[in-house]
């Protein structure tokens, strides 16, 4: 079979421009495609009236370690990423009581990453009112998950966020709702459903200095690309994949509107769901294959908004907010999804310029905040009333910002799936992870071999089961396709295939 490429990776967001810039980098003949103007998928960086950055808010780069910094390390990279970090502003408030910010070093100031200790519980337990003994089961239950071993969050895969904390009736209710609304917030789940081994991420990282990376995160896959190219690699943009090729049981290549390209490797960074049911096609796998992909339970999907604001006005770069009234149980969603009212949400909120300067023209300031919704991309009713109840709370906790408003924006579920994956099935296409249910994440995460030889995966939704926040997951995952497609493209010139 003539080829013209070793291997083509559909999609560049971070996990498949990784992937494909350590294949590369190996002496491989890469084509990498994306059906975007540029590259980083869903944290591809956005212009907006001469502002910088996400639609969504986007926190908690790890200023050292992670899988980013693992990528730019191995690709000679690393003076080439360049992290802020800045403390975290909590803000909440109890039932019927005032929004309250938690006790906080100055918010200009830069963290001092070399007596980092990692983020003080007690001015959360301060902020939660939580006395006495309560304190110190709460400290302790916080150490304990911190320190959870590979083996332990294999048997916490079991059990759900919920079932846990039935399980220590001793825990104080605030660290409950507190660990619910951070799993919500950074990994889109609901207790019902995701097992609490999702958590481990959570507070692994929490003992980091988290920050910002100079330039946005759109940069950061950016530079990736760069090097990618700079190696030998082709990428081309505005290239949909129409749909990937097989023949005699085997992946030969990809076509797109305006081209055939073959190879006898493609790794999808398309999503699992959209890749086995569109672009290669149900008929090619067994029923049982088939059936197993379309029961990956989608993760909440992320509501957007960006404020360009005329002045600056918020000291800090990012907040956390939330209530006792914020976080969702499957029973609350379902209510709000049925056309209940919302009553607080969790707003994550970021200041891109006050990490990054150049993020905004001098004088001004680009907000960057959001909430979760449903991942259905055509749910518009649930998306109207989050978005109205999260700018009334955003008045609420910041009176100051809404006279200071010149322009705004909204991305939501459509526009994950405009950047991302495709909608593959109905009430999906716009969650920001998939398979987070019992039994499908941790261990359980689909694999990156698909049942097509030379066909992969690579992003969030397989290849990675370690639980990571945010992008280190896709990045870790373009890291280990990229070893399973080496040693197959070396297997395959052994057996002569």
């Amino acid at each position: 079979m003539a080829t013209d490429f070793d291997v083509i990776v559909v999609g560049a967001g971070p996990g498949g421009t990784c992937c494909a810039a350590l294949l590369a980098q190996k002496g491989l003949k890469v084509l990498l495609l994306d059906k975007n103007a540029g590259v980083g998928g869903k944290q591809m960086d956005l212009e907006f009236k001469g502002t910088h950055g996400e639609r969504w808010a986007s926190g908690g780069f790890a200023v050292q370690g992670g899988s980013f910094h693992d990528v730019y390390r191995a690709l000679g990279i690393e003076s080439q990423l360049k992290v802020s970090a800045k403390p975290i502003v909590a803000i909440y408030r109890r039932s019927g009581m005032t929004w309250k910010q938690a006790r906080k070093p100055p918010q200009e100031v830069e963290i001092d990453m070399e007596h980092y200790k990692g983020m003080d519980p007690n001015l959360l337990f301060d902020q939660w009112g939580l006395k006495g003994q309560d304190r110190d089961v709460a400290l302790q239950a916080m150490a304990e998950m911190a320190s959870w071993t590979p083996e332990q969050l294999d048997q916490l895969d079991d059990i759900t966020m919920t079932e846990w904390f039935a399980r220590r009736p001793e825990l104080p209710f605030p660290l409950k709702r507190y660990i619910f609304y951070v799993s919500q917030v950074m990994q889109e789940c609901l207790p019902d459903i995701t097992p609490m081994s999702m958590v481990s991420g959570i507070f692994h990282y929490g003992a980091r200095p988290m920050g910002y990376p100079l330039g946005g995160y759109g940069r950061v896959t950016e530079i990736v690309a760069e090097k990618f190219e700079e190696l030998g690699g082709k990428l081309v943009t505005r290239a949909r994949a129409e749909s990937i090729m097989v023949e005699k049981g085997r992946a030969v290549g990809v076509i797109t509107r305006d081209a055939v390209y073959r190879a006898p490797v493609v790794v999808s960074n398309a999503g699992i769901q959209p890749t086995v049911l569109k672009l290669v096609g149900e008929d090619h796998f067994d029923k049982s294959y088939v059936a197993y992909i379309k029961g990956l339970i989608p993760s909440l999907g992320y509501n957007g908004v960006r404020y360009v604001l005329r002045e600056k006005v918020l000291p800090g770069a990012l907040y956390q907010i939330w209530s006792d009234d914020s976080w969702w149980d499957l029973k609350e969603y379902l209510r709000i999804r049925s056309g209940g009212a919302p009553r607080d949400v969790t707003i994550a909120l970021i200041v891109p310029s006050n990490y990054d300067p150049d993020m905004a023209p001098p004088g001004k300031q680009v907000l960057v905040f959001g909430t979760n919704c449903s991942p259905d991309t055509r749910d518009d009713t649930m998306l109207k009333a989050l978005n109205k109840r999260m700018e009334e709370q955003m008045a609420e906790v910041f009176p100051e910002v809404v006279p200071a408003i010149e322009h705004k924006t909204y991305a939501g579920p459509r526009d994950v799936a405009a950047l991302s994956r495709d909608e593959a099935l109905p009430g999906s296409g716009g969650e920001f992870n998939l398979a987070i249910s019992i039994g499908q994440t941790g261990r359980y995460k689909p694999s990156a071999r698909s049942p097509i030889p030379g066909l992969y995966y690579v992003g969030m939704d397989a290849g990675s089961t370690r639980r990571l926040l945010g992008s280190n997951g896709p990045v870790d995952s373009g890291i280990n396709v990229s070893r399973m497609v080496y040693q197959y493209c070396l297997d395959r010139q052994f057996a002569g295939w």
